[in-house]
């Protein structure tokens, strides 16, 4: 998914505007790498990547470097739906902060080294 499918996506937590500058900077100089911001795209939330988005609506703000067609997100609303469904629960009551009781041995797992959410 691009930067445009997900500018809208609310964010899950709040955002250093210094981590945001920082990740600004580095996308500016080297472009978006590094893990996927990570998506419930029907519930049209993002799962991490809360200071990725922000940076790069910073860039899109600035207009010196086009993020828009920028891949940089994958849907996880399977996942998720298949968790909340396991577990009898809502996407409100995952945690965020500890992702990996969502995530363990799925196709995401291999992003675990890279998420400080994991």
């Amino acid at each position: 998914m691009t930067y445009e499918d997900i500018r809208g996506f609310a964010p899950v937590n709040s955002t250093n505007p210094d981590r945001v500058k920082d990740l600004a900077d580095s996308i500016r100089e080297h472009g978006y790498v590094g893990s996927p911001i990570l998506v419930a795209a029907e519930t049209g939330i993002l799962v991490t990547g809360s200071h990725r988005l922000a940076a790069l609506s910073f860039l899109a703000e600035e207009g010196n470097i086009d993020v828009w067609g920028m891949e940089v997100a994958e849907d996880v609303q399977d996942i998720v739906d298949r968790w909340c469904e396991e577990n009898d629960a809502t996407i409100d009551d995952i945690d965020f902060a500890n992702l990996s009781n969502v995530f363990a041995g799925t196709r995401v797992e291999k992003y675990k080294d890279d998420l400080a959410e994991w």
